[in-house]
């Protein structure tokens, strides 16, 4: 028996991990993912400076517009500088230049001039350039501005000519907005918040109180500090990062394990309707019984998952640790909270569980599938009400990201279908014993009843043929005569 069943699970591992196309996704997913995470830095780094103007008879929105953008400048200019003192670690020097930034700006200094006296020692520190840049009107009135709001007609800058991407048009009854373009939202941002700071000048001035009024509350506010008990007397009772990296690892984790195993029972799938299209099935079962078939096939798909696994694990370990030194104090300290709460027991433990059981269900699923499709097009008219289903376990994980106590997720963890993704979620809130338990042996249960009604369905495909139109009628048949 267990011959048999390793030599399925031979065959069916060296035919997926000799094909170049998995090691081609094996080393290309990462970079991908990377790829993907750097794309809307790219993609805002990329944007075309864009010109708009205002027309404005009084002046007054002009005024409070100008100074919106430059507010807005100083704000970008600060966390550049932000953002540079965190990239080095120290938080001493990181409350320093923070320091100098303000007070440079303060003494009258532009937002590039300060950034220099904040970070002298990091002379390549730029400010990015600006988006939006605010021309004088070519025309006063919507009729004169037309051409160039269409294009017909340029703006001379001193990049050449180039086209008017927006106006403002201020009036009594409020700004009007026009551009052709009715997506990009910065313009109409900063004219909102241009409006907003004139329409409290002008109430704080009709009352007769200052403006500065609200920086002064905003400085008197005290700040919150977020604290929790802690078993240790006289320990620090404040939250850090080591309290929240359990509930960010456990969401990762998964996501994680649906989309592996997603990935892998595909091969399952696509291997099944295979060798039922080229009549592999007839061949194999003349040397092999059909539960070691099966048992092998489960075994070598699992192994491909573990090689998938162990390859990025240790990738992502080599390159971690050859990062490390260089790495600053606080994306250490993240990456270490992070390690200890992917390698606490009460949370590994359990997710290694849900992966096996996750996989076994699902594999058993896809096989069943397979075996009775012929094409692509037959299992993907079945898959299609599964995904949707499955689907689910992805919308109440965004759930768990702000209440991972939410009573949806305590009640969806119970169905079988949805605990391998669930009740990870759970584990960071320490739920009671008997209650992981107890969703463990009904995930047990559920896994192992769905094996045996798959052994039946596959059956029914990989031996006799049926497809997908009479696989019931012949699941009742073996029911009720109790055939194996």
């Amino acid at each position: 028996m267990f011959r048999s069943i390793y030599l399925v699970a031979r065959r069916d591992y060296l035919g997926y991990v000799t094909a170049w196309g998995f090691w081609l996704g094996l080393l290309i997913t990462p970079v991908l993912l990377g790829v993907g995470m750097m794309v809307p830095a790219l993609a805002a780094s990329s944007v075309p400076v864009r010109y708009f103007t205002v027309v404005d008879a009084q002046g007054d929105f002009h005024a409070a517009l100008v100074q919106e953008m430059a507010d807005r400048r100083e704000r970008i200019a600060r966390n550049v500088v932000d953002g540079a003192g965190m990239l080095l670690g120290d938080d001493a020097d990181r409350g320093a230049a923070l320091e100098r930034f303000d007070a440079a700006i303060e003494a009258g200094e532009s937002p590039a001039a300060a950034m220099e006296i904040a970070a002298p020692h990091l002379p390549d520190l730029q400010l990015p350039e600006q988006d939006f840049v605010l021309v004088d009107p070519p025309a006063q009135t919507l009729d004169d501005l037309r051409p160039y709001l269409v294009g017909e007609r340029f703006l001379e800058t001193e990049s050449g000519p180039r086209p008017l991407f927006a106006a403002l048009l201020v009036s009594e009854e409020g700004v009007e907005y026009w551009s052709e373009n009715v997506t990009v939202d910065g313009i109409k941002s900063l004219a909102r918040r241009a409006a907003s700071d004139m329409a409290r000048n002008e109430v704080f001035g009709a009352a007769g109180v200052s403006i500065g009024i609200l920086d002064e509350i905003e400085a008197a506010t005290p700040g919150l500090v977020e604290k929790r008990l802690r078993e240790e007397a006289g320990s620090d009772s404040e939250v850090t990062l080591a309290d929240r990296a359990p509930f960010i690892v456990s969401i990762a984790m998964s996501f994680f394990l649906w989309t592996l195993i997603f990935s892998v029972v595909n091969y399952l799938l696509m291997g099944t309707i295979e060798e039922r299209s080229n009549k592999i099935f007839d061949t194999l079962l003349t040397s092999v019984k059909l539960p070691h078939m099966l048992a092998g096939k489960l075994i070598a798909v699992l192994a491909v998952s573990l090689t998938l696994m162990s390859v990025w694990t240790l990738g992502g370990m080599g390159v971690t640790a050859l990062g490390i030194s260089a790495m600053p104090g606080e994306l250490r300290e993240l990456v270490g909270a992070m390690a200890a709460a992917a390698l606490d027991p009460g949370i590994l433990i359990p997710a290694l569980i849900s992966f096996l059981l996750g996989y076994l269900m699902y594999g058993s699923i896809f096989l069943a599938l397979g075996s009775l499709c012929d094409t692509i097009q037959e299992a993907q008219t079945l898959m299609t009400p599964l995904l949707i289903l499955l689907m689910v376990p992805l919308f109440v994980a965004i759930v768990a990201m702000t209440d991972p106590e939410s009573p949806v997720l305590s009640v969806l963890s119970w169905v079988p279908l949805f605990t391998p993704f669930l009740m990870i979620l759970r584990m960071p809130t320490e739920p009671p014993l008997w209650e992981v338990l107890a969703q463990l042996g009904l995930m047990v249960a559920f896994t192992v009843a769905i094996l045996w009604l798959a052994a039946r369905i596959y059956r029914a495909g990989a031996v006799h043929g049926a497809g997908v139109n009479d696989a019931m009628g012949y699941l009742k048949r073996t029911v009720s005569f109790g055939r194996a």
